[in-house]
C-alpha cells in the first residue's frame, strides 16, 4: 500500500525519471496518489526557495526588495509542475487548488505575507487585528470589531506567522521570552504571547496599524468627531501657547487628534516629541521639498529594556537640553516621566501628551496620585502647580457605534484644595440609540455638541498676547446662548 512517506519520495525521484520512467510510474499508480495537502506544497516550495535563492537575495536587508525576489521563485517551483503537466503528467496536485495562479498567490502570501491575516494587513480601513487563538481572529475596521473569515489551519501555522511578524525586530517568542513586543516589516506595533502562559496552550498576538496618511481636520469634522466650532478652539489652544493634555481610552484616537493640533503650532517653534512607537507624522514641506517645521522626534524604549538609555524619562531630560518651545511625550506612564513631564512645563516649556482616564477632573488627579509616588511635595501645593501647567484637557471616546468623538473640551482654572477646578467649553449630550429593527444591532449613537461654557478673561488675554485677533475666539468668550447650533460643515 502506498503511504504518504513512500508517495513524498517517489515525487522527488520524479524530475529524474525519463519518459518512459513516468509511463512505468503511471502503470504502478501513481497518479492516483499525487494530491497532497497545501501544507506539504509550501513546505516543498519553501525547500525550492532556499536551494534556489542566490548570493545576492541572501545578502538583500530591504524586505521589500527581499519579497519581490521570494516571489519570483515562487512562481519559478509552481510553474515548474506546469511544466511536468505539459509533458502529460502533472508532477502533484494541491487540494483545493485546481488554478495555478490561485496557489501561487496562496503560496505568496504564506511565504512573503502573514496568511489569512494579509488582506486584513494591507486594508487601510483595518485599524487592529487581535487573534486569542489559532482559530480566534478578530479585525477592527472603523470601530467596530469584526470576525476574521479566514482563521490560521492550525497552532503550528499562527505560530510561524507569529515568528514573521516579529522576526523584523530580530526577536523570537519562546518559553523564556513569552511576551514579545515588535515591529512588523510595515512598521505596525505587535505584541505577541506564547502558548506556555496560556491555559489552552495557544499563543496569541496584536497587531496595531497606524495610518499612512495622516487624518484631517476636515474628515473628523464630517466624520462629526467634533464641529467646526469646536475645531475653531482646538486650533486656538497651541497657536496661543496653551498646554494640553489628550484623554480617553485605549484606541480612541488620542494620538491622532494630538497630531491635527501639533500642526497648527508655529512651524518655526521647537517641537520635540517622544513616544514608543513613533505614530506621528509631523514633518511639512514646502512646494520644493523642503522640511518647513522645526520638529525633532524621537522613539523610547520601555524602561526594563536594558539595552538602551533612551527611556522616556531620559529623552524627556534631554530634550529640555535642546531648545524645545514645545515637548510632546506621546503618553505618560511611571511617576518618573510625570515628575519630569511637570519639571519641563515650571521651566518655560509647553507641553501637550496622552492619558487613560475618565474624564477631565480624573485625569488631573491621575497625574497628581502619579507625581506624588516620586515627590514629598504636598498633595495640595503639587495639584496648584500641575493646573497650572495645564491649560486645557480634551477627552475623547469610541462610541458603540464606532464613532470617535470628542465628548468635551475644558479649560482648567485651577484648584481649591484637593479639588481641581475645571471650566467646561464644550461637551457632547447623549440623546438616544438607533437600532437595527430586526437584530437590534447598534446603528448610531444619537447626539450633539453643544457649548456649555466661556473661556476666561485670563484665556482670552494670553491668546490677544500670542497674536491672535480678538474675533477668532471672541465667540468662545460670550454667554452661551441656547439657541447655538453646531455645524459639520
Amino acid at each position: 500500500m502506498l503511504t504518504r512517506a513512500i508517495i513524498s519520495e517517489m515525487q522527488q525521484k520524479a524530475v529524474k525519471v525519463s519518459s518512459a520512467g513516468l509511463a512505468a510510474l503511471d502503470a504502478a499508480g501513481l497518479n492516483k496518489y499525487t494530491a497532497i495537502s497545501f501544507e506539504e506544497a509550501l513546505d516543498m516550495c519553501q525547500r525550492y526557495v532556499s536551494r534556489a535563492a542566490t548570493n545576492a537575495f541572501r545578502r538583500e536587508s530591504d524586505p521589500a526588495k527581499r519579497r519581490e525576489m521570494t516571489i519570483v521563485y515562487i512562481n519559478e517551483f509552481v510553474d515548474e509542475q506546469q511544466a511536468g503537466k505539459s509533458e502529460h503528467k502533472q508532477l502533484f496536485s494541491v487540494e483545493g487548488f485546481d488554478n495555478l495562479a490561485a496557489l501561487k498567490i496562496a503560496l505568496a502570501d504564506e511565504i512573503t505575507h502573514y496568511g489569512p491575516i494579509t488582506k486584513a494587513m494591507e486594508d487601510p480601513s483595518v485599524d487592529e487585528i487581535r487573534s486569542n487563538a489559532y482559530n480566534q481572529t478578530f479585525v477592527e475596521s472603523e470601530g467596530r470589531t469584526l470576525i476574521l473569515d479566514k482563521q490560521f489551519s492550525d497552532r503550528e501555522h499562527m505560530e510561524r506567522i507569529i515568528q514573521k511578524l516579529i522576526g523584523v525586530s530580530k526577536m523570537r517568542l519562546t518559553p523564556k521570552t513569552p511576551m514579545v513586543n515588535a515591529r512588523t516589516v510595515e512598521g505596525y506595533r505587535v505584541n505577541a504571547t506564547h502558548a506556555d502562559i496560556s491555559p489552552y496552550s495557544q499563543s496569541a498576538f496584536v497587531i496595531r496599524k497606524f495610518n499612512k496618511k495622516s487624518i484631517t481636520a476636515e474628515r473628523m469634522i464630517q466624520n462629526q468627531s467634533f464641529s467646526r466650532n469646536m475645531f475653531r478652539l482646538l486650533s486656538l489652544i497651541p497657536k496661543a501657547d496653551l498646554s494640553w493634555i489628550t484623554v480617553g481610552p485605549t484606541g480612541s484616537g488620542k494620538t491622532t487628534l494630538n497630531e491635527i493640533l501639533v500642526k497648527e503650532i508655529n512651524p518655526l517653534s521647537r517641537v520635540i516629541t517622544i513616544e514608543n512607537p513613533s505614530e506621528m507624522r509631523l514633518l511639512q514641506k514646502d512646494a520644493q521639498g523642503r522640511i518647513i517645521n522645526d520638529v525633532l522626534q524621537y522613539e523610547s524604549v520601555a524602561d526594563d529594556d536594558d539595552s538602551s538609555p533612551a527611556t522616556m524619562e531620559n529623552l524627556l531630560v534631554n530634550a529640555m537640553r535642546q531648545s524645545p518651545h514645545w515637548i510632546g511625550p506621546g503618553e505618560l506612564r511611571t511617576p518618573a516621566e510625570f515628575a519630569t513631564a511637570l519639571r519641563a512645563a515650571q521651566t518655560g516649556h509647553y507641553f501637550f501628551t496622552t492619558l487613560h482616564a475618565e474624564g477631565d477632573k480624573k485625569a488631573i488627579l491621575r497625574f497628581l496620585t502619579a507625581y506624588l509616588m516620586i515627590s514629598n511635595e504636598p498633595a495640595e501645593l503639587a495639584l496648584r502647580n500641575i493646573c497650572n501647567a495645564i491649560k486645557f484637557i480634551i477627552y475623547i471616546e469610541k462610541l458603540a457605534d464606532g464613532s470617535r468623538k470628542v465628548t468635551s473640551i475644558s479649560e482648567v482654572i485651577g484648584s481649591d484644595g484637593l479639588e481641581p477646578l475645571v471650566n467646561k467649553i464644550y461637551s457632547f449630550a447623549y440623546e438616544d440609540v438607533e437600532e437595527d429593527p430586526h437584530t437590534h444591532a447598534i446603528l448610531r449613537i444619537v447626539g450633539q455638541h453643544k457649548r456649555v461654557g466661556s473661556i476666561t478673561k485670563e484665556t482670552c488675554e494670553q491668546m490677544l498676547k500670542s497674536g491672535i485677533k480678538r474675533n477668532r475666539f471672541e465667540f468662545l468668550s460670550a454667554p452661551v446662548n441656547d439657541e447655538e447650533s453646531e455645524v459639520y460643515i
